[in-house]
């Protein structure tokens, strides 16, 4: 069975969705926010009726072990049942497309700026040597196993689209799949159609715009940023631009 993970790692934390009406455009669209401490492969069917997902992971797998914290699962190994997840989300409807969000630096003060071993209290900036942060390092080594770029093509957007091959039925990593069968889900399996899925993932590389210590909640917090509305109308103009041929 699944094992009891307290104070909520690990599982649903909470849902929030907003409907907004825009001007000139029929109908209202809705944003949902699945608010997760870890990947969690019981929850998949949730997110069923979107057409966008954005997905990320990172902050709560411990950055210098690679495993989420409180579980022991690898981030390498919930990067891949992820981006399994999301390819089959994406090859089996129509008007479906699936994004990947970096992780967002952090700015404590320890070597490369990292939750942990740090010292309590103040924001810094990072050395220019860890720039490029691990979340988002392992991010690309599973995608660069997994997927390849859109070769051939002259685009400027061809590096954030990456073409993944996927067994929605492995058992290596915590899928949707493994969970069902290991845990004698046998009605939600359906081992009928073909297990190899095909599924493009855009990548919403975004970090680079959030490097600055100095836009964080408070100088205890060195993770999460306050609403500065030029720097996240840049981070939208980015995944505006994934989007608007797609």
């Amino acid at each position: 069975g699944v094992e009891y993970v307290p104070k909520g790692w690990r599982t649903m934390s909470a849902i929030r969705t907003s409907e907004v009406a825009f001007h000139n455009i029929d109908g209202v669209a809705k944003f949902s926010y699945f608010s997760h401490y870890g990947w969690s492969p019981w929850d998949i069917e949730l997110l069923e009726n979107c057409n966008i997902i954005v997905m990320n992971l990172g902050l709560h797998y411990h950055a210098y072990t690679g495993n989420a914290i409180r579980t022991g699962n690898s981030l390498s190994s919930d990067v891949r049942a992820a981006i399994t997840s999301l390819v089959n989300f994406t090859a089996t409807k129509m008007d479906r497309i699936a994004l990947w969000r970096s992780a967002l630096p952090q700015h404590f003060q320890s070597t490369n700026g990292h939750y942990g071993n740090h010292n309590k209290s103040g924001c810094v900036p990072l050395k220019t040597s860890f720039r490029e942060q691990v979340y988002n390092v392992a991010y690309d080594a599973v995608f660069d196993e997994m997927c390849q770029t859109l070769d051939g093509v002259d685009t400027s957007c061809s590096p954030y689209e990456k073409h993944c091959n996927v067994n929605i039925r492995e058992k290596k990593h915590q899928t949707t799949y493994q969970f069902r069968i290991s845990n004698n889900l046998t009605a939600w399996v359906d081992e009928r159609d073909d297990p190899v899925k095909k599924g493009t993932i855009f990548r919403w590389n975004i970090a680079d715009l959030f490097d600055n210590h100095l836009w964080h909640h408070t100088i205890f917090d060195c993770s999460h940023y306050c609403y500065v509305p030029q720097l996240f109308d840049e981070a939208f103009k980015r995944l505006e631009l994934l989007l608007r041929n797609n």
